[in-house]
């Protein structure tokens, strides 16, 4: 079973008093859009894909990129009732060989942008202990807002009916491709990528280890984008690449634990 090393969530400050609530509502959405998502696991044997669906849920100033089962994990992991749900999950999934019903991270960390304030704040939690599920560092990391250097394509096609035209950007060590529809002008997509005159429908980048694809849009009965911080826990500071540094080392070290590591990670910048 594919154990993670990093899941993780935030606060503001370099030590800062986490808040009793589990959940805080930021302000109203207006728009919740839903992304299958894959991720090579193994680059030397493709057919080991982490799979999994994101939630990107926009506000009118402020928006969130999480794992759809990373909130379940979380959300589970931390009651009593939950808990003993996911863990009977693990033990089915054990015996049969069959993973895809784990309650539990998959994409680790949750984004915000523009929240506590301009730029980008990724909030994760850090496993570790005997059974490296057990959260022992708490973490969080702002950085101003990533611009890409887009340049628009000739290519068109259709996502989910609408019409989409091509862009691509070198970004952080990988190159992107990205499908925009301008039908919806809002600047946003999936993960830390935006800055185009509309929604990014889809986006992989060259060699496809990571692609994003928008399966659903929702604009009624939404839930407000919300600060998620189901371990109340108190939370340290720290920078985008000592994070990333941190956890290579920590991938490298726990090797024997996980289950595939001949893989490398949305940003590569950290290698410079």
């Amino acid at each position: 079973m594919k154990t993670s090393i990093f899941i993780l969530i935030f606060f503001f400050g370099c030590y800062v008093q986490a808040s009793a609530e589990k959940e805080k509502a930021i302000e109203p959405a207006i728009m919740e859009c839903q992304y299958d998502h894959t991720a090579v696991r193994d680059t030397l044997d493709r057919s080991h894909v982490m799979k999994d669906r994101m939630i990107l849920r926009i506000g009118k100033n402020v928006s969130q990129f999480y794992s759809w089962y990373t909130l379940q994990g979380d959300s589970m992991w931390t009651d009593p009732r939950g808990r003993k749900i996911a863990a009977e999950r693990i033990f089915e999934a054990l015996r049969t060989q069959n993973h895809e019903n784990i309650i539990g991270e998959r994409t680790d960390g949750y984004i915000y942008h523009s929240y506590p304030q301009k730029g980008i704040t990724t909030t994760y939690t850090s496993q570790g202990g005997e059974d490296m599920r057990t959260p022992v560092t708490f973490l969080y990391f702002s950085e101003e807002t990533p611009r890409q250097e887009w340049k628009i394509q000739d290519s068109v096609k259709q996502v989910l009916r609408y019409t989409c035209q091509l862009a691509t950007a070198r970004f952080r060590g990988r190159l992107w491709y990205a499908w925009f529809t301008p039908d919806i002008p809002i600047d946003n997509g999936p993960w830390k990528l935006g800055g185009l005159p509309g929604l990014i429908m889809e986006a992989y980048d060259s060699q496809d280890y990571y692609h994003y694809t928008l399966t659903g849009i929702q604009t009624q009965n939404l839930q407000p984008v919300t600060f998620y911080n189901y371990w109340e826990k108190v939370f340290e500071k720290t920078t985008r690449l000592d994070y990333l540094k941190k956890a290579h080392k920590s991938q490298i070290k726990y090797a024997d634990k996980i289950r595939y590591t001949n893989y490398d990670f949305l940003e590569l910048d950290y290698h410079q």
